[in-house]
């Protein structure tokens, strides 16, 4: 009994830190659609509802348990907070993000502030100040959680601004990460949108069937074939 406690513990915090994760990358979905940050607030309120019911069923771990809807608890009192933001006017919002003189105390914040930071200027179109807001945070924190994000956002930056080869390599970097299928698809269809931009369609062809094969079902693969049948 102690041992089968125990694994559905390990089975129960991974799906906590499963859980966490798909919440993060909610966050950037929240910043840029604003219309629907209360649609995905709901759900996540929804989700801890049904993790904290767990929490009854988890007598042999119940302490770790809690520890960690604690912690979701925080995340989403602190997505709230942004959420209101959102709503407010663009302007004010974007200004709150990027001038933040001083990070909050304690690193997980300090992380996610200069995270926001960078998120900010991207979002705001300041493409430039975003790539060096992104370059350096992943040289301060290369092993945060937001890490493989930033990485992908520095890219879409070099894309943004018209540097194709930056925008390769770094996209090359992204798929080194083995990213999820959302995000290697887009790196992928950007890559192959990036080589016809420097002169060289036989890379962009192959890039592009490449992600088809790869991510078929993915919106990345319908603009893949869409782009290769205006030949």
């Amino acid at each position: 009994m102690l041992i089968v406690a125990a694994l559905t513990g390990c089975a129960a915090n991974d799906a906590f830190v499963q859980r966490q994760n798909s919440m993060e990358g909610r966050l950037e979905q929240i910043m840029q659609a604003q219309n629907s940050t209360k649609t995905e607030l709901a759900e996540i309120s929804l989700q801890l509802k049904e993790l904290k019911g767990q929490v009854g069923k988890m007598a042999a771990s119940e302490k770790d348990a809690r520890a960690n809807t604690d912690q979701l608890q925080d995340r989403l009192d602190n997505l709230s907070k942004r959420v209101e933001q959102a709503e407010a006017p663009r302007s004010s919002s974007v200004i709150e993000l990027v001038n933040q003189d001083s990070p909050p105390e304690g690193r997980e914040e300090s992380v996610q502030a200069a995270y926001m930071k960078a998120f900010g200027l991207f979002s705001a179109n300041s493409f430039r100040a975003a790539a060096d807001a992104f370059e350096a945070f992943i040289t301060s924190y290369p092993e945060s959680e937001y890490a493989s994000n930033a990485r992908y956002w520095l890219a879409e930056c070099y894309f943004s601004e018209e540097r194709y080869k930056e925008a390769v390599a770094s996209f090359e970097k992204v798929l080194e990460s083995k990213p999820s299928e959302k995000r290697g698809s887009d790196a992928m269809l950007k890559t192959g949108l990036s080589w016809y931009k420097l002169n060289n369609p036989e890379k962009g062809d192959l890039t592009l069937r490449a992600l088809i094969e790869k991510y078929p079902q993915s919106d990345a693969a319908v603009q893949a074939n869409e782009q290769l049948n205006r030949k």
